[in-house]
């Protein structure tokens, strides 16, 4: 549990771009924060690492990792590769009442953004294919599309400079039309015209490694 509670702590700090890719973990002071051995700190880094979320060099300095232009290429060509597969059973499959789940959140989707709140906007996009990979209720896809995800968050705190969020979140509505019509062809080239444009967001000339106080990033003493 000790060693969980640090995972999750990292990863959300990581995800919330609160530690940024280049950050530096140590050991120690991870141990002195959470009130534990640095063994259990040792555990949590190296699960961590088995994401892809931090990397640790041979004498155990650890960092969070910074992923390359080729990384981000090959996760985003792997999450079409998945999100084409899952189509292929969707497009036979599909239900009704599934289809009024994704147009219900596309919904929540662009209301939220309207709103101002973006960032909640964000992750409801997203969450839209989470959706889509949970309704093949496939517990071992599911857990291999979490860990992608994880890695593309790690990306996106590192590169993301915009995105014509506009765009992204008319082609969920239009991927539903698809689906609802059977067109998995029109479904898979919107994808891949999908996940282009978010690597257009990005802007791979990498900042130097930042500095941060890993109280403030783990929220650590922080009043809630």
């Amino acid at each position: 549990m000790l060693t969980l509670s640090i995972v999750n702590a990292i990863s959300d700090a990581i995800k919330s771009r609160r530690l940024l890719p280049g950050s530096k973990l140590n050991e120690r002071e991870l141990a002195q924060l959470f009130g534990v051995s640095r063994t259990i700190v040792r555990q949590a880094l190296s699960h961590l690492a088995q994401d892809e979320l931090v990397s640790i060099a041979p004498k155990r300095a650890a960092t969070v990792a910074q992923p390359s232009f080729d990384d981000a290429y090959n996760l985003y060509q792997t999450l079409l590769i998945i999100d084409c597969g899952v189509v292929d059973h969707l497009i036979e499959h599909i239900t009704p009442a599934q289809l009024d789940i994704l147009e219900a959140h596309t919904r929540r989707e662009e209301a939220t953004f309207q709103q101002g709140r973006h960032e909640e906007s964000d992750e409801l996009g997203r969450e839209y294919h989470r959706l889509l990979i949970g309704f093949l209720n496939n517990e071992a896809l599911s857990q291999i599309h979490a860990k992608l995800e994880r890695k593309a968050t790690l990306i996106t705190s590192l590169y993301k400079v915009d995105f014509d969020y506009c765009q992204l979140r008319h082609e969920h509505v239009g991927l539903i039309d698809a689906l609802r019509n059977k067109q998995g062809d029109r479904v898979k080239a919107m994808l891949g015209s999908h996940y282009k444009l978010v690597i257009r967001g990005y802007r791979f000339d990498v900042a130097s490694t930042p500095q941060v106080d890993l109280a403030t990033a783990l929220q650590i003493g922080v009043d809630a």
